[in-house]
């Protein structure tokens, strides 16, 4: 049976408190729980809580977050955790980790080594057994994807108990999609909301004894999820329950199935009954 999770930060809208706000992250974890229909948690390590620097992307929106935000070490951060007795499943690295890496600057490259590392020693002190990271600059149409296939994996191989998976984020590099970047990395983390917009679904299960987590992104209506048509270039390829028996039933895949998206117009009752219709498929 896989394991269903779902990821902390935007999880903090089903109490009306910010992404950024640990205690809140901790006390929606802690109701969650309680509904029994969750196996544990993707905890997301955001750049909120970085006080070396704040958030590369989004401009002045993530700046006024960061200047809000209480600042967190990577030991803090796993001391509360640990005390919530909570299981957390896989950690989302740090977002800025690929921007630092594709920019072709010595300091923010060395800025996103110290990132990977935080987040893969995170994953270990908290026992996730998934560390999922962005890797590229989704913007960026210049950069050098073996030299941060390097650097990711020299500093993930001082991991061994982590698997560190890479997600199917947007590309503009020139000639690449998601997939042809993600292939080359031991894990993966399969997001179906990116396999959507690229059309590629189906190109994972060539590499399905890969796969690490599965995001699983829609909407919600009637207590269960669907894709939105406008997620796709063209038209719509497949609904959200097809993709999910793909995945499980025809794939045999048996790892994480992680929650990421939380509609902000729903309810916590519409959440709980989508949640508890995924252990039908």
């Amino acid at each position: 049976m896989n394991l269903i999770s779902i990821s902390t930060a935007p999880s903090n809208r089903l109490i009306g408190k910010p992404f950024y706000d640990l205690y809140a992250t901790l006390e929606v974890m802690q109701k969650l729980w309680t509904e029994a229909v969750f196996n544990g948690f993707e905890f997301q390590n955001t750049a909120e809580w970085d006080a070396g620097n704040p958030p590369r992307d989004e401009g002045e929106r993530r700046l006024a977050y960061w200047t809000d935000s209480q600042k967190y070490t990577t030991d803090q951060i796993a001391t509360l955790l640990r005390a919530t007795g909570l299981p957390v499943l896989s950690v989302h690295a740090n977002r800025d980790v690929g921007i630092c890496l594709c920019s072709g600057q010595p300091e923010e490259t060395d800025a996103g080594r110290r990132l990977i590392r935080e987040s893969l020693s995170l994953a270990k002190q908290v026992r996730a057994s998934v560390c999922v990271f962005h890797l590229w600059d989704t913007r960026k149409e210049d950069f050098d994807p073996a030299f941060v296939h390097g650097v990711f994996t020299e500093i993930a191989a001082q991991y061994p108990g982590v698997k560190p998976s890479v997600e199917n984020i947007p590309t503009h590099l020139p000639g690449s999609m998601p997939f042809d970047l993600a292939k080359e990395y031991d894990w993966i983390t399969l997001d179906l909301r990116w396999a959507a917009l690229y059309d590629e679904l189906d190109k994972f299960e060539a590499v399905k004894d890969r796969i690490a987590n599965v995001h699983l992104r829609g909407e919600i209506e009637n207590g269960r999820w669907v894709i939105p048509a406008d997620w796709f270039p063209a038209q719509k390829s497949f609904d959200f329950y097809q993709a999910l028996d793909t995945i499980k039933n025809r794939w045999g895949y048996q790892g994480l199935l992680t929650v990421e998206s939380i509609p902000q117009n729903n309810t916590w009752e519409d959440l709980i009954a989508a949640t508890a219709s995924l252990r039908k498929v």
